[in-house]
């Protein structure tokens, strides 16, 4: 279970239509077979130069009492043309047996700098810094709501390409994962399946969020 909602909150973003230069902040409550497990606090501004996002997982619920988790996740960079660079992305995965740390530095919008703890033993099987307009999973999600139907993620574990399309019937956004590589694992293991959310005609945030990880569904709902 660890490792799946470690593994899940490193590419999870929620989705909105931001107005410039202004902080906006939404509280969701996450489920998994409709259990509690925890609650997530988001901070997002963008303004005519520059976009910040900020995460805070919590957990919460029955299962916080076997299980306790705390993540953050950070993401900023700058805003030109309607395009979001990155610049800096980390996060911090906390348990009751461990902490990890993830940094990524990019630079001419390709990745620079990987640093996390504990250090990964085993070699880099992709050259991930050769990999040209590559986002960290935050900016790509946003990338996505502000127009763009694709975007190739490094999230510092994996790359993936994500592909939204709107469904009519169901209204719903469905982003699918493509070109799914592990960069220190066998390529064939895919654990990140698909995201899908509904969203009310004027509201920044969605109001449902699924994500499709590893067999299970992880259910996000406004608070």
């Amino acid at each position: 279970m660890k490792l799946v909602l470690n593994s899940f909150f490193l590419s999870l973003l929620f989705f909105c239509v931001p107005v410039f230069g202004e902080d906006y902040h939404k509280e969701f409550t996450v489920k998994v077979s409709g259990i509690k497990i925890g609650k997530l606090n988001w901070t997002i501004k963008i303004d005519d130069d520059e976009f910040f996002n900020d995460l805070k997982l919590k957990s919460e619920g029955v299962l916080s009492g076997i299980y306790r988790f705390e993540g953050e996740y950070f993401s900023e960079g700058v805003f030109q043309n309607n395009k979001l660079k990155p610049t800096k992305y980390k996060h911090v995965w906390i348990t009751n047996k461990t902490t990890k740390n993830m940094s990524l530095i990019f630079q001419d919008d390709k990745l620079k700098s990987l640093n996390q703890t504990p250090v990964e033993k085993e070699k880099l099987r992709i050259n991930v810094f050769n990999i040209n307009q590559s986002k960290d999973p935050l900016t790509s999600f946003l990338q996505i709501i502000l127009g763009e139907k694709n975007s190739l993620v490094v999230d510092g574990r994996r790359t993936y390409v994500m592909n939204s399309i709107f469904n009519k019937k169901t209204e719903q956004t469905v982003v699918e994962i493509s070109k799914y590589s592990n960069l220190w694992a066998d390529h064939k293991r895919r654990k990140f399946e698909k995201l899908t959310f509904e969203k009310k005609d004027g509201d920044f945030f969605p109001i449902k969020i699924n994500i499709h990880f590893d067999g299970r569904v992880f259910k996000l709902e406004q608070n």
